[in-house]
């Protein structure tokens, strides 16, 4: 394949042009097939201000669908577009979508031993060059349910222990649930991953899994309580029935929403 390099990683070849275009893309996706991409509150603040700090940024991205990368363009092109990406792929896999490595993407292969030398000596190479890269990795490194153990494959504790400078590290958690709408909502919780003093992988690997863990937390929490007012609406979220009911409904001076939240008290039966 063209662009493989000689210890066998596929090297991405980024457009920003194509990039733009395809984030654009992903967003008009994301609002046609759910109902609303909804940030737990906090979520936005704590994205803005990690992408405007001078130093590279590290994402780690839950993985339970094979939505998770096109919900991580949306939040690229609406939050932190002013940051380039880069974001390892299996090799298998971006041999069949080509086009992924305009957009940052490089291949490696997650079963080989010697992969994960390979991808931190990349990384660490284009974030000397471009300290203000943003780094995605879905360290779970295979689709997992939202309800299982956060467990990592250690590359992501090991690229951020062997950073010049302690990379910031977010945490970003994805749940795909139905609430009310005949279309699943978005829900996205983003946190900041606490710098372990003495930096090591093993303290990284420690930081990163704890912060994983907490984020799904909060994110399944808000979840199960149905409750909108503890999100922002990112993209999509009018209320909608379907486009007769909705138009005799408006034509009535009513309104087609049902109401999401869950109630907290007992009802007498």
């Amino acid at each position: 394949m063209s662009g493989t390099s000689d210890d066998g990683l596929i090297e991405d070849r980024p457009s920003p042009a194509f990039r733009r275009f395809f984030a654009w893309y992903a967003t008009r996706l994301v609002s046609r097939r759910f109902h609303a991409l909804r940030l737990l509150e906090g979520s936005r603040e704590i994205l803005e201000d990690a992408s405007s700090e001078e130093r590279s940024l590290i994402a780690l991205i839950s993985h339970g669908s094979w939505w998770d990368p096109l919900v991580g363009l949306v939040l690229w092109r609406k939050l932190m577009s002013g940051r380039d990406i880069l974001m390892p792929m299996a090799s298998e896999q971006l041999s069949r979508f080509r086009f992924f490595r305009r957009l940052g993407v490089f291949g490696i292969d997650p079963d080989d031993p010697t992969s994960m030398a390979r991808m931190r000596s990349h990384v660490l190479q284009r974030l000397s060059r471009s300290p203000d890269t943003l780094l995605g990795l879905t360290p779970q490194g295979r689709f997992t349910d939202p309800r299982e153990p956060i467990r990592l494959r250690p590359g992501a504790a090991a690229i951020a222990a062997a950073c010049e400078r302690s990379p910031r590290v977010l945490v970003i958690s994805i749940e795909y649930v139905f609430w009310q709408d005949a279309r699943p909502e978005l829900l996205v919780a983003i946190r900041s991953c606490d710098s372990p003093e003495a930096g090591s992988t093993t303290d990284w690997y420690r930081a990163m899994e704890e912060g994983m863990r907490r984020c799904a937390m909060d994110l399944a929490a808000a979840s199960i309580a149905r409750d909108e007012s503890a999100f922002e609406v990112l993209v999509g979220g009018k209320h909608r029935i379907n486009p007769f009911m909705d138009a005799w409904l408006r034509i009535r001076g009513r309104s087609g929403g049902i109401a999401a939240r869950r109630s907290t008290s007992r009802e007498s039966v």
